[in-house]
């Protein structure tokens, strides 16, 4: 992958930080990076994650996800209130960067628990290196980095100490929910395939009838139960664009041709 063309994967996210100097440290984030990181899943079984953020390509999109929760946090009317411009463009840069290493070198074929420090190392390094490169002083550095490291919030050392540093947290928490389905925003500017795994459905009941959803507002009805009970959302599901499960959305239109 071109240097060009990582970066076109982050267009939407990139907008978001306003300084224009870190917005500069971001791109050469992206440059860097290990070629892994565009290719991989979000984690290597998937059990932590939700279907878009699995098969090819699902860590660039679990990573969009992020910076897109953490951009709306720091937005939002509460926190912007609070928080700074600049401080919610360094938290962007975290978002952006909080998986970077998430296989460490690359060797490992999996993820590596010390990601969130070897991440943190990674732009330290990366601003060090080529200090030259960008007007960032130490102390955004340093705030980046502590953000970084403390990501994984109560599963890892360090763990977050301030509300700021909570924001990445919890945005990475919530992009990590399985429930969640449907986000059309990680595919805006997205090439990489998406290859969500599915759990195995019987040929049986991947019919109109027989169908019953795992996942969604419906959960555990069939197409026509939650026809009955929510319509906006099946008809929302059959005209989606990019929606995940192909063959599900084929199911709903065909129940809604019928009807």
């Amino acid at each position: 992958m071109t240097t060009e063309e990582r970066i076109n994967l982050f267009t939407r996210e990139l907008s978001y930080i306003s300084d224009s100097n870190l917005k500069e440290f971001a791109k050469a984030i992206l440059k860097d990076a290990d070629e892994y990181f565009f290719t991989v899943p979000a984690s290597s079984t998937g059990k932590y994650h939700p279907d878009f953020a699995r098969g090819n390509g699902g860590l660039v999109r679990h990573t969009k996800a992020v910076v897109y929760f953490t951009n709306e946090i720091t937005r939002s009317e509460m926190e912007f209130k609070l928080l700074d411009r600049h401080t919610a463009d360094l938290l962007l840069v975290a978002a952006l960067a909080h998986d970077i290493k998430k296989q460490g070198d690359g060797i490992e074929g999996h993820t590596v628990k010390e990601h969130p420090t070897l991440a943190a190392k990674f732009i330290k390094k990366l601003w060090f290196d080529k200090e030259g490169n960008f007007n960032i002083s130490g102390n955004d550095i340093d705030y980046i980095y502590e953000v970084i490291e403390s990501h994984m919030g109560p599963w890892q050392e360090p763990k977050p100490e301030t509300r700021n540093q909570l924001i990445v947290y919890y945005a990475d928490y919530i992009a990590s929910r399985k429930e969640i389905v449907g986000l059309s925003f990680i595919d805006n500017n997205d090439n990489v395939e998406q290859t969500p795994i599915e759990e195995p459905v019987a040929d049986s009941l991947m019919t109109v009838d027989g169908y019953v959803f795992t996942f969604g507002q419906t959960r555990g009805m069939t197409i026509k139960e939650s026809y009955e009970t929510n319509p906006g959302y099946i008809k929302w599901m059959a005209n989606k664009e990019g929606f995940g499960n192909v063959e599900v959305q084929n199911l709903v239109k065909e129940f809604l041709n019928k009807r």
